[in-house]
């Protein structure tokens, strides 16, 4: 039973702890147990054949994808240069490619010069939380030139990475606009473990009307994925118990750890949980319980609000019990997403048929969410 997941269920994902090193301090930063520790160069090896091996005997899975995670990854960069020049030679005969996720502080020329030289092989996302004080604000990166068109020169379709912080969230819109300004593509997410108020909420609305409006006048840019994911927002009220699983978590992907040990994902390993850590099989990933929150189960947003079984068991200790301070920013979301493809198809000369039933499903959606009340907080939204 697939309960929901919608990401690829044909690329195995095989997360490589590097390192519990980082040279920042972000503000929202969910790994507390941070040290000066590093996976060895053999052990990434034995891992690697290990899962290689998993793929090419599984009639689940076609390719490999090996992820370099942290603390920062680039912390052990030393470790992912050898790791993909050996792979390079051809010891892995399944199809893959390599990942990590940078702040970007630590890019120097020689690590440029040899990305450019391997950038088929490997790509890097880039962690950037808008404009430079957005970025101070969030990171501390004051001292720190953080080259983005490096970025969009090797990698042009893959997005920055920006997380939404409640100080950076009432300039969201300028921080947006200022990376596409650039040529940037940009997606988001909240940051988790916070507070978020109805005030939050309403302030959310707020920016995401002004990124919204900007999209209806300038078609040339890319509209922020927080108006544009989750398609299933229109298929109001659902008709469905299943939750969305938004990722791969234990059975789609591993995580290990520096030690060898293996993770669901890294939201289980030391890093985050400390003594805490749960290993994998001390879950039963296939399990629906692990995305289905009963407090949840009436509310006409359910599919469309995105779970994460690691932040949930990280502050809650529970895999399902999700944030439900979380409810009146989906909300605000949701309903902005209806409008902006509502007007957008609106102001659309002509229409195809698939063009119409969109807008027509976007508009019932809207509807649905027009009766509900984005000030109550804490509680299912049903109708």
């Amino acid at each position: 039973m697939d309960w929901g997941y919608e990401g690829s269920t044909r690329r195995r994902t095989c997360m490589l702890m590097v390192t519990h090193a980082c040279n920042l301090n972000c503000s929202y930063c969910y790994e507390p147990y941070k040290k000066n520790a590093y996976m060895s160069l053999d052990l990434a090896k034995e891992i690697i054949l290990r899962e290689a091996q998993f793929v090419k005997e599984s009639d689940q899975f076609d390719e490999l994808e090996i992820d370099f995670m942290g603390g920062e990854p680039l912390m052990n960069f030393p470790l992912i240069k050898a790791i993909v020049e050996w792979l390079e030679t051809g010891v892995i005969d399944v199809p893959l490619i390599c990942f990590a996720t940078t702040n970007g502080t630590l890019l120097n020329d020689e690590i440029k010069n040899w990305l450019r030289e391997h950038k088929d092989t490997i790509t890097l996302g880039a962690s950037y939380d808008g404009n430079s004080q957005m970025q101070s604000t969030n990171r501390g990166t004051d001292k720190h030139n953080i080259d983005l068109a490096f970025f969009h020169e090797l990698w042009p379709h893959q997005a920055l990475h920006m997380t939404i912080s409640k100080e950076t969230l009432p300039t969201l819109a300028e921080g947006v606009l200022d990376m596409q300004a650039h040529g940037y593509n940009v997606e988001a997410s909240l940051a988790e473990g916070i507070d978020w108020t109805i005030d939050d909420a309403l302030i959310y609305r707020e920016q995401l009307c002004i990124l919204k409006d900007a999209y209806l006048k300038n078609i040339a840019l890319t509209p922020f994925d927080r108006l544009t994911k989750f398609v299933d927002v229109f298929n109001l009220p659902p008709t469905e118990k299943v939750q969305v699983k938004s990722c791969g978590t234990g059975k789609y992907m591993a995580t290990y750890d520096i030690d060898g040990k293996k993770y669901g994902c890294h939201m289980f390993t030391p890093i985050v949980l400390g003594k805490d850590a749960l290993l994998a099989d001390g879950v039963e990933w296939d399990s629906p319980e692990s995305t289905a929150d009963d407090y949840c189960k009436s509310c006409v947003l359910r599919r469309y609000c995105p779970t994460c079984p690691g932040f949930n068991y990280k502050y809650r200790k529970n895999l399902a019990v999700r944030d439900k301070r979380h409810c009146p920013m989906v909300l605000a979301e949701t309903m902005t997403a209806c409008e902006f493809q509502v007007e957008r198809i609106a102001s659309m000369d002509k229409l195809d048929e698939k063009d119409a039933q969109h807008g027509l499903a976007a508009l019932q959606a809207y509807k649905v969410l027009c009766h509900l009340d984005i000030t109550k907080s804490q509680s299912p939204y049903t109708i």
